[in-house]
């Protein structure tokens, strides 16, 4: 290890606690998912102030993170190169990964030829995530001699567990994530879950034509948040007709394409709203210019739909951000032991 990193490691090991960050908007997830080198993007689908936790701990080995979220949560963009997230929600609340809703008693996400991610979070989900070098898993394997479990990963996306093994994993990455140096357990313990002979079933993650086609629209609502879009036009974008792509949308998020483009787009404008530094990288400062970079150009339409989403008026956002100590902070790993940790 280079001598710039031993104080971040030895402030890791100091302390012995995870680091939170709490999150009041979508995009304020996407920045502490960024900085731990998944490039994500966030969207808020549920109406109401969102209330969200993210931890991180463990170690520089097996670090861990968790999530926790009061609405729901669309995530979608590319996994961390070289990273199996060995992920478990731990309350009644399924997310709904790659289209398909994560049946109880799942690991879910470690595909090791998988390199995108697309998932729902629903309000009340708590997510912990083992963040395992796909390396030293599979000279794990190799070495133990579990070439079947080589297959699963190789194969499948979710795996679902005895109940009684889900539990011991659950409680030794949850130690991880409190203090670190579980971190051959919960490797080792996760080869043994995914053997064949323990599986109750797997899903391979392949992404079926309803559920490829929503990635599509919601990669192209990200990507394109400056700009409204008529179902015409984005029929012909992603190639795809009007009735299937509502049909879908409706049948994956219970709204239609318009109004799932414009949740997207009021959660990037929410943010820009919450954060300072925002407002400073795009040129905007006022609700009105804000509302504009985003695509919003009726001022009363704009206002309703920003209340009726947050459960607040936009200048009350922006106000609230200006208020002192108030604004969101992006994370740092600068400003982060953990971080720094993490991305090694």
């Amino acid at each position: 290890m280079n001598s710039h990193n031993k104080p971040a490691q030895k402030a890791i090991h100091a302390n012995n606690q995870p680091m939170e960050v709490a999150f009041h908007s979508a995009p304020g997830l996407n920045k502490s998912l960024q900085a731990v080198g998944f490039e994500m993007d966030v969207a808020q689908l549920s109406r109401g102030r969102l209330k969200g936790s993210f931890r991180l701990g463990g170690s520089r080995q097996l670090p861990v993170l968790s999530i926790q979220t009061n609405q729901d949560l669309l995530l979608q963009g590319n996994r961390r190169p070289g990273v199996l997230p060995l992920s478990l929600n731990t309350t009644d609340q399924l997310p709904v990964v790659r289209g398909k809703e994560i049946q109880r008693c799942s690991l879910h996400g470690f595909h090791a030829g998988l390199s995108d991610a697309f998932v729902q979070l629903p309000a009340g989900a708590h997510i912990q995530v083992a963040l395992v070098s796909k390396t030293r898993f599979e000279q794990l394997a190799t070495a133990t001699g579990d070439h079947q479990t080589l297959e699963v990963i190789h194969r499948s996306n979710s795996a679902n567990l005895h109940p009684q093994r889900f539990n011991e994993i659950s409680a030794l990455i949850q130690a991880q994530l409190m203090g670190g140096g579980q971190e051959d357990l919960v490797e080792v313990a996760a080869l043994e879950a995914l053997s064949p002979h323990q599986l109750q079933g797997t899903a391979s993650g392949e992404l079926g034509v309803g559920a490829g086609l929503m990635k599509d629209l919601v990669a192209w609502g990200f990507k394109n948040t400056g700009q409204a879009i008529t179902l015409n036009d984005l029929s012909a974008t992603i190639f795809a007709s009007r009735s299937s792509i509502v049909h879908h949308c409706r049948q994956s998020f219970g709204t239609g394409p318009m109004a799932l483009l414009k949740q997207i787009r009021l959660s990037q404008v929410h943010h820009a709203l919450s954060s300072p530094e925002v407002q400073q990288t795009i040129g905007s400062n006022t609700v009105h210019e804000i509302a504009c970079h985003y695509g919003f150009q009726s001022r009363n339409h704009f206002a309703r739909d920003y209340r009726n989403q947050f459960g607040e008026s936009p200048s009350a956002t922006l106000q609230r951000a200006s208020a002192p100590g108030m604004s969101v902070q992006s994370v740092s790993v600068a400003q982060s032991p953990q971080m720094a940790m993490a991305l090694r």
